[in-house]
């Protein structure tokens, strides 16, 4: 499938997509909220500004994908491989990020507010200005992640979460 198809099939209504390859596809600013992209294949993507909300993408390959001010809100990004990607400023509002595996990837001043990153793999990830505010980080790994110390992490929750230090943090077990 490609772009044009794609941008066809969603303005005629079409939802669901998944497990499609869309490797490299320039998608930024494009309006796919409550789309089903499975299993999809998305690494090396260009969703800047892509409007995203309520999306499923559950399982999606979304490696050095570029999510950079994205509108994630309520999206299930759960098991999905965001390993390198982008996510500058993108607003992940109650995302469902559960065993999804962020390594190395770049959060500066993402909006993670009331998301559920359980078991999430954060580590080397940037966190620079990212707002962690009533997150779920239960048993998630921020081993090596950096800039912690301007992250947001008021009322979040952590049990055995690994934190970049290297130390266990268990405050809401």
């Amino acid at each position: 499938m490609d772009v044009d198809e794609l941008k066809a099939l969603y303005q005629s209504g079409e939802r669901d997509f998944q497990r499609v390859d869309l490797r490299g596809a320039n998608l930024q600013k494009l309006n796919l909220s409550q789309a089903n992209f499975r299993g999809a294949n998305l690494q090396k993507a260009n969703l800047r500004r892509a409007n995203l909300c309520g999306v499923n993408l559950t399982s999606a390959n979304l490696y050095k994908a570029i999510l950079s001010k994205a509108d994630l809100r309520h999206a299930s990004l759960c098991k999905a491989i965001l390993n390198q990607a982008d996510l500058r400023e993108a607003n992940l509002y109650r995302t469902c990020l559960i065993k999804a595996d962020l390594f190395n990837a770049n959060l500066h001043g993402a909006i993670l507010n009331h998301a559920d990153l359980d078991g999430a793999i954060l580590h080397g990830a940037n966190l620079h200005r990212a707002h962690f505010s009533w997150a779920n980080l239960r048993q998630a790994d921020l081993n090596q992640a950096e800039h912690l110390e301007n992250t947001d992490f008021s009322s979040a929750k952590f049990c055995r979460t690994f934190m970049a230090d290297g130390s266990i943090r268990d405050d809401h077990c």
